[in-house]
């Protein structure tokens, strides 16, 4: 049984900003990414995105937001695949099974922060993230300069993204 969460919608079209949801039951996720339903987890965020079971079958477009998320959380899935159609993030499920809320680490990081950075993690140095001056308005194209420098530069072993300081909105 879902009670109503509160979810993360990330719009295919990057003309449509993402947006805080709630969702009441499985037809309103069916609903929200058109059509059957496929979770994925996004481990280290504590996080899960719902995405259309189908979308690929249907060519739905290429939801590049989503596919950068991905692309930076797991890096061995890089160009071999991509997250296409609307999708929401949502927490991990609890202990009985159950959808829960998009975590508030996640709704901070993508809604009330006000620049980001990139950091990288590189081979000869596993235990330490380093990033560069450089500062984004916007989380996914952080992510997307995160991920073609991770792509030019061997080195690299793990990128993220994280505030550019403490400041929020």
């Amino acid at each position: 049984m879902i009670s109503v969460i509160h979810a993360i919608q990330i719009p295919q079209d990057e003309e449509r900003p993402l947006y805080k949801v709630a969702i009441e039951n499985l037809a309103g996720m069916q609903a929200a990414v058109g059509g059957y339903i496929e979770i994925i987890d996004l481990g280290p965020l504590m996080a899960s995105l719902i995405i259309n079971e189908e979308g690929k079958l249907e060519k739905l477009p290429i939801n590049r937001r989503a596919t950068l998320l991905f692309w930076l959380l797991f890096p061995s899935i890089r160009h071999r695949d991509a997250i296409v159609g609307d999708v929401l993030i949502v927490g991990h499920p609890d202990k009985d099974g159950n959808t829960t809320d998009a975590p508030a680490n996640v709704v901070e990081l993508l809604f009330e922060t006000k620049s980001y950075k990139a950091e990288f993690q590189t081979f000869d140095h596993p235990t330490k993230f380093n990033g560069n001056l450089r500062r984004f308005d916007d989380y996914f194209e952080a992510a997307n300069y995160a991920l073609l420098k991770a792509q030019a530069w061997t080195a690299v072993e793990q990128t993220r993204v994280v505030p550019a300081g403490d400041e929020v909105a």
